[in-house]
């Protein structure tokens, strides 16, 4: 569990700064603390140890300091990074592949309670705003842009993102 924390504190070394420097700079990240806590309460849920209540209470909390919602039985991988915090809501099924990012305003989920939940490969980039909806498959270095809806599998070295987003005003007076 200490290597996957540790691969995941990596990704906040921006600009080849000091590892001093990139453990208080990762430490401090709201979407580190997430991640930190999803990381325990997932070792504890693959390991048969329920961690009820007090995983209801903390995980709470860093949704409601953080606004992101990572339940512990997603399946994610080394090197994640949440690169903003604030909105990120992640299915319990969701699987997640090594070194991917996310930005603020992310969901992966299904469909209104059917359709399964996304998995998302090794090296994927999720913009912010981007929502991920049903039993799909983001392929491997796959880049996914801001304010993108994706609900069709998505094959590896892809670039999806949101053309003209349609915006309707109506005033009445």
């Amino acid at each position: 569990m200490f290597d996957i924390i540790a691969s995941d504190l990596k990704r906040f070394n921006v600009n080849g700064s000091s590892g001093i420097r990139s453990l208080i700079r990762g430490s401090f990240s709201q979407g580190f603390q997430a991640i930190l806590v999803y990381r325990f309460f997932n070792w504890l849920h693959r390991s048969g140890f329920p961690g009820q209540p007090v995983r209801f209470f903390i995980e709470r909390f860093i949704e409601i300091t953080t606004g992101i919602s990572i339940p512990a039985e997603c399946t994610i991988g080394k090197g994640f990074r949440i690169h903003h915090f604030g909105g990120v809501i992640f299915h319990p099924s969701t699987k997640i592949g090594d070194n991917c990012t996310i930005y603020q305003e992310v969901t992966l989920g299904d469909k209104g309670g059917y359709g399964g939940a996304p998995v998302i490969g090794d090296n994927v980039t999720i913009g912010a705003g981007a929502k991920i909806l049903g039993g799909i498959t983001i392929g491997n270095n796959s880049k996914i842009g801001a304010l993108t809806l994706v609900s069709k599998n998505v094959p590896e070295y892809s670039k999806v993102y949101c053309v003209k987003p349609v915006v309707t005003t109506e005033i009445k007076e």
